[in-house]
């Protein structure tokens, strides 16, 4: 039983995968509600990548989502966090039974992320990023107290030990030059995509088989890997 889901990053891979997941959920009984967490604002910059209008330019990205989503979806109760996510509020955000898809692009939110997690009996985390033309999906579930698979930076020291800063700790100029780095939009959907696909697998109740899947577009190429 899901208590809620909650999607962390509205940028080029949560915006898209917000979208589709809430279709989905719209129609089906899984869980009817959907937090979305994001302290940034969309940018003119975004326009080339990421799910949004003209009219959203500057506003928050996980409210003009929130709003965006309930005009289409009147099943959901869809919950706007204008916040990124932190030491401090991450408990508020993720609780027991919830899914977590985490769209960010830095690591020491991934980190945050992750030990809350750990911290569960009962929990689904999956992450996704990525650079230009290739990335990785990751997976951890928890059930009933007992870790299924390891922790996302178990085999990855860049989240063990990152050295990005969380967010909240930069400044507006600092964000603006994170906003505008380089991606493509065929890579973010691919990410969206390959998430998306195993929380299908999980929610329907069949065997993940992996705990990471590298993809790369130009090879039109994803490999899982089991951990």
């Amino acid at each position: 039983m899901i208590g809620k889901i909650v999607v962390i990053g509205l940028g080029g891979i949560g915006s898209f995968l917000a979208l589709v997941l809430c279709r989905y959920l719209n129609f089906t009984q899984h869980c009817k509600k959907v937090i979305l967490v994001d302290g940034d604002r969309y940018g003119r910059e975004n326009f080339v990548r990421q799910n949004i209008s003209a009219l959203e330019e500057t506003k928050n990205k996980a409210e003009a989502q929130a709003v965006y989503l309930k005009s289409l979806f009147n099943t959901l109760t869809i919950v706007p966090i204008p916040e990124f996510v932190t030491e401090k509020n991450v408990v508020e955000v993720i609780g027991e039974k919830s899914v977590v898809f985490l769209a960010v692009d830095n690591h020491a939110t991934r980190k945050i992320v992750s030990e809350r997690c750990q911290r569960l009996q009962d929990v689904v985390l999956i992450s996704g990023g990525n650079e230009i033309s290739d990335g990785n999906i990751q997976v951890y579930i928890k059930k009933n107290g007992r870790s299924r698979n390891p922790p996302i930076e178990r085999f990855h020291p860049e989240i063990a030990q990152p050295r990005d800063k969380n967010p909240a700790e930069l400044s507006c100029e600092e964000l603006a030059r994170l906003s505008g780095s380089e991606q493509i939009i065929f890579t973010n959907l691919t990410a969206a995509c390959l998430m998306l696909n195993a929380f299908y697998t999980i929610v329907a109740e069949k065997p993940l088989r992996y705990a990471e899947v590298y993809f790369d577009i130009e090879r039109n190429k994803a490999l899982p890997r089991q951990r």
